[in-house]
């Protein structure tokens, strides 16, 4: 995202458009369920905390957990 947003703010448009459209899976796929949900299993698919939840969010389901998995793999994140 970073890169994204430098490459818009220095005018680069077709780096940025280029970006966008590599990352648009994993923007999609973190929005599978509901937010912050995705974005703290993916952080956890990464290593960088547990997969945890408080109430009243629950852990991803199985599916689109492993839809995120797949993604993330695909992007080389994980």
């Amino acid at each position: 995202m970073h890169e994204l947003a430098a490459a818009g703010l220095a005018g680069d448009f077709e780096r940025a458009r280029e970006i966008h459209f590599k990352m648009l899976p994993l923007m999609r796929a973190l929005f599978i369920e509901t937010n912050p949900i995705p974005v703290k299993q993916a952080c956890a698919f990464m290593g960088k905390c547990s997969n945890e939840m408080r109430m009243p969010l629950t852990p991803m389901s199985p599916a689109p957990a492993e839809r995120l998995r797949s993604v993330m793999k695909e992007l080389r994140l994980i």
